[in-house]
């Protein structure tokens, strides 16, 4: 089977669809298919990581757009719907002659690209659904919905063969958003981390930090708002004097610095560490005894950092559903440790529990690593993968065998 994979950001772009693109792509290489890439030229150098792609990679040229707070800041933005890259994509698809287009990413106006480059060459279209449309208000919320069915959606993921969503919260946010046959369409397949990386995460050279170390990472914004685990901390020290949160990420969102200074936290209580290097993240998870993580959106994910932290065996707390990769997945206090993230008395008391509870923390330790490794193996994502795309090829033939 041939597959060509179109992604807005591809490495050495740092993001996660970016690194979900790349991964998918040597997975299902591995596995034997055949692979080209499609991304967009945004001027960066190659990397050396680069070397381990077999696979070719096309670049397309883009008009690029300064940051905007309605993309929350985001640099890399621009326009890659054109004339010149429709039929650049097409010419693409003609000497490739691929069996199936994957677009990764519904969000960015690639989706749209895909949309007419599959059409043209009547050929399959399936996408990835990375990150769902969303906002805290509700008002704006129902707003955003709206405008996604009536722009994305309609013109692009509802013409989409078949979706992929990455756990069971994006399945949900199909229906809801884009109706029940869009919904049909979709399956839930999940991620794994990036391949490139796997290694660190086996190097047992770096020890549990002495003091009691809490870690939460990714970039600070709306939609990664630390703000209660901040709250939480009084409650913390209260029992353990010398625990210390590190937050190592850029802060996009001044609130939680705020409410650390108006609670009298200290910097060695509460560190804004700043934006971290990937290896120097990967060491912080190592060093630490908890990993705490969720999004302060309507759509709870786990999200790639978690998932490294689970491999270092460190135990990961959240607010996910147990289900959201299936049922037997995720368990509470067994793999994970669940909250509500809303409710720093919550937070609170899961740290304290897992800072004084040795045992508890190597029994979810270990096992959020057995869970990686079962549910979330690249292999195992390529297979799934592989068989999604079978079921729309025999699903659009059966559709075509109709209309004759």
């Amino acid at each position: 089977m041939r597959v060509l994979l179109l992604s807005n950001w591809f490495p050495p772009v740092i993001s996660g669809s970016s690194h979900y693109a790349k991964s998918l792509a040597l997975a299902l290489a591995a596995r034997g298919l055949e692979v080209s890439v499609v991304t967009l030229d945004w001027g960066k150098q190659e990397i050396d990581s680069d070397a381990d792609i077999s696979f070719p990679i096309h670049r397309l040229p883009l008009i690029r757009i300064p940051k905007l707070p309605l993309f929350y800041n985001l640099e890399l933005m621009g326009f890659a719907f054109t004339p010149a890259n429709v039929r650049r994509l097409c010419q693409l698809i003609d000497q490739f002659r691929p069996d199936v287009l994957h677009c990764v990413n519904h969000l960015f106006d690639t989706n749209f690209l895909a949309v007419k480059a599959a059409r043209s060459a009547g050929i399959p279209l399936v996408g990835s659904i990375t990150t769902p449309v969303q906002h805290q208000n509700s008002l704006i919320q129902r707003f955003y919905h709206a405008l996604d069915f009536a722009t994305i959606g309609w013109f692009g993921v509802r013409r989409w063969d078949g979706i992929v969503s990455l756990d069971r919260t994006v399945h949900d946010y199909v229906g809801r958003v884009y109706g029940p046959q869009a919904q049909a369409r979709s399956q839930v397949i999940p991620f794994g981390v990036r391949l490139d990386s796997a290694v660190q995460y086996d190097d047992a050279s770096v020890a549990r930090s002495t003091r009691p170390q809490i870690l939460m990472l990714g970039h600070i914004h709306p939609f990664r708002n630390p703000v209660q685990l901040v709250r939480a901390m009084p409650w913390v020290l209260k029992e353990i004097p010398d625990a210390r949160l590190v937050l190592a990420g850029r802060v996009d969102l001044r609130e939680p610095v705020t409410a650390a200074r108006s609670l009298g936290l200290a910097e060695d209580q509460v560190e804004f560490r700043g934006e971290t290097p990937h290896r120097e993240s990967v060491r912080l998870m190592k060093e630490s005894h908890v990993f705490a993580s969720w999004v302060t959106g309507p759509y709870p994910s786990l999200g790639t950092a978690p998932v490294e932290a689970m491999l270092c065996r460190t135990p990961v707390v959240s607010d996910v559903p147990e289900d959201l990769f299936g049922e037997g997945g995720l368990q509470d206090q067994e793999n994970i440790f669940l909250v509500d993230s809303s409710d720093p008395l919550s937070i609170a008391d899961a740290l304290i529990r897992l800072l004084k509870e040795e045992a508890l923390r190597r029994k979810i330790g270990e096992g959020g690593r057995r869970f990686v490794m079962e549910y979330l193996d690249w292999g195992r994502i390529a297979h799934q993968m592989e068989q999604f795309y079978e079921s729309v090829l025999k699903e659009r033939t059966l559709r075509e065998l109709s209309k004759c």
